[in-house]
């Protein structure tokens, strides 16, 4: 099989030659940019000279060809923007940034976190008066749909578009600081509606746009919203139903209606409460499957809803399990995801997150390894 059949034949739920492989080919499935280095290093590749960003706040980057056909990775890539750093309003000093819009980011280590949240204080006639990115600048897809083209009829690697911007709740969160977002689902639906109602136009604005140019030859497109933590969802299964799932289904609906690619959605945590409703809403492939949280058995979860959903990742912990398994273990781990996840098809391997720093390269290769060895089932 060729990498973009094996990648359609199991995201239909139909057994490929092997289990896909994933490294970097998503924002959320991706390597910071110190375990890169530290990687290559190991492997004996010579070091990467013009090393490209693929999130500027989560700093990991757009793996290099040579790391990708040495894990013989499925997938490439075409982001909007190409680059994190295009739409980077104003530098504040050397360690802080401000964004499209208005979020203020510091960096922390190899990343940035939110420091400033614009609409923290704002009334609902402020929502309609704040300056909002336009999604129809044309910095945001030029040369996209030249880069996408080429990909699909040069290369016979599965095409996927990552668009680099929050979900609605995400982006709520960042515009109007967690504390003050999961008041206002509660104290002041008005606000909250209106909030989102502004975050929807200005999505589905942006997908418009983007498969306008990379639709057509993309097989799968990817959206995150994290909605999830350890032990829980933010917020209750009830206030998602009533705010976030229509701005979901709006969202996968609109893509729907412009392409024919695979919807992968990315949300950390516990969200097993609302995987019947990812579905409902047109999710085919959830990611990253943090199995370590609660009710996120990824065996389980493929029992439960492996009929109607892929997974994309869960091969194993990347917070506890792979800094602080051994090799046998991690070969275990990966062994047992990639044979009992991947048979009947709907799975993709990659890990539970980005690779961290804190992770020896020696382990990251033995997880990749151990998932190439496994042919599906």
């Amino acid at each position: 099989m060729t990498p973009r059949e094996r990648v359609l034949t199991a995201l239909r739920h139909q057994v490929p030659d092997r289990v896909p492989i994933d490294l970097a080919a998503t924002t959320v499935t991706s390597i910071t940019c110190p375990a890169y280095h530290r990687l290559r290093e190991f492997l004996g590749l010579k070091p990467d000279p013009a090393v490209r960003l693929s999130h500027l706040h989560q700093g990991t980057v757009h793996a290099a060809e040579d790391l990708l056909q040495h894990y013989a990775v499925d997938f490439r890539t075409v982001t909007m923007p190409k680059s994190p750093r295009a739409f980077v309003v104003r530098h504040l000093d050397e360690e802080r940034f401000e964004d499209e819009y208005g979020i203020v980011w510091k960096r922390s280590s190899y990343d940035y976190s939110p420091m400033v949240a614009p609409l923290a204080a704002a009334s609902i006639e402020d929502i309609g008066r704040a300056s909002w990115p336009d999604p129809k600048d044309p910095a945001r897809v030029r040369g996209l749909a030249e880069e996408a083209k080429r990909l699909f009829e040069t290369t016979e690697y599965a095409v996927v578009a990552d668009i680099m911007c929050r979900g609605p709740f995400e982006l709520a969160v960042k515009l109007r600081g967690m504390e003050q977002f999961l008041t206002d689902l509660v104290l002041d639906e008005r606000f909250a509606d209106a909030l989102l109602e502004r975050i929807r136009e200005l999505l589905l604005g942006l997908w418009d746009v983007y498969l306008e140019a990379v639709g057509p030859y993309a097989q799968v497109v990817c959206q995150g919203d994290d909605v999830g933590m350890q032990t829980g969802l933010l917020l209750s299964p009830q206030l998602y139903r009533r705010f976030i799932k229509p701005v979901h289904r709006a969202i996968y609906g609109r893509i729907r209606e412009r392409t024919g690619a695979k919807i992968f959605m990315h949300s950390c945590g516990s969200i097993r409460e609302i995987i019947p409703d990812l579905i409902e809403v047109g999710v085919d492939a959830l990611n990253p499957i943090q199995r370590n949280a609660r009710g996120m058995d990824i065996h389980a979860l493929k029992r439960e809803f492996g009929r109607d959903l892929c997974f994309w990742g869960g091969g194993i912990d990347v917070q506890r399990d792979l800094p602080g398994a051994s090799l046998e273990e991690i070969e275990r781990t990966v062994r047992q995801t990639v044979e009992g996840v991947g048979e009947g098809g709907g799975y993709v391997f990659a890990l539970t997150h980005n690779l961290q720093p804190d992770v020896e390269p020696r382990k990251v290769d033995w997880a990749y390894r151990s998932a190439l060895a496994r042919p599906a089932s």
